[in-house]
């Protein structure tokens, strides 16, 4: 399962075409710093300057009457029309004091290190933890499907040879 909720991360940013690339700051940012601005907002403390957030959607499940969200937020910089990193927050809703998580999803093009200390997050935190993996899983899918009909029509015609080819050639995966 670790390993589909991996390959689930990497897909939900091909579909946002983001690419600008993550850098250890804006990882660090989302990943921690977030949640230290949540906790200085009530000492008048905003934002990371030259940065803006966009909520992309909140996502969870009931299982067996334990409730667990993810909400997602792309993370702009400011003039740039494409994320640089998307944020996963995971909670645990339903007992005080649950369980609360800052993901970063970096750029696909961000240095492997970043996905590695993402996985390592993943796999220390949550490896034993199906219910939160299965939530995330299913989060990270209603946002795929969000995200995908935002994809260009011409995808759908290029791949269904209604049109002609796009300026741009589509890179064809390779197994």
């Amino acid at each position: 399962m670790l390993k589909t909720l991996q390959a689930v991360f990497f897909f939900v940013f091909l579909l946002t075409t983001a690419n600008a690339q993550t850098t250890q700051d804006e990882y660090n940012y989302v990943s921690k710093g977030y949640k230290i601005e949540l906790e200085n907002a009530q000492n008048g403390l905003s934002g990371k300057r030259g940065y803006n957030w966009q909520d992309l959607g909140d996502w969870g499940m009931n299982q067996a009457g334990a409730v667990r969200n993810c909400n997602f937020k792309a993370l702009y910089r400011d003039g740039d029309n494409k994320p640089c990193a998307v944020m996963m927050i995971f909670k645990r809703t339903d007992i005080a004091n649950g369980a609360v998580f800052y993901i970063c999803i970096p750029s696909p093009d961000a240095p492997q290190t970043m996905w590695v200390e993402t996985y390592n997050f993943i796999n220390s935190n949550l490896n034993n933890n199906s219910d939160a993996l299965q939530a995330m899983l299913w989060a990270l899918m209603k946002l795929s499907a969000q995200e995908s009909m935002k994809a260009p029509q011409v995808i759908y015609q290029y791949y269904n040879n209604t049109n002609p080819a796009p300026e741009q050639p589509i890179r064809e995966h390779k197994n």
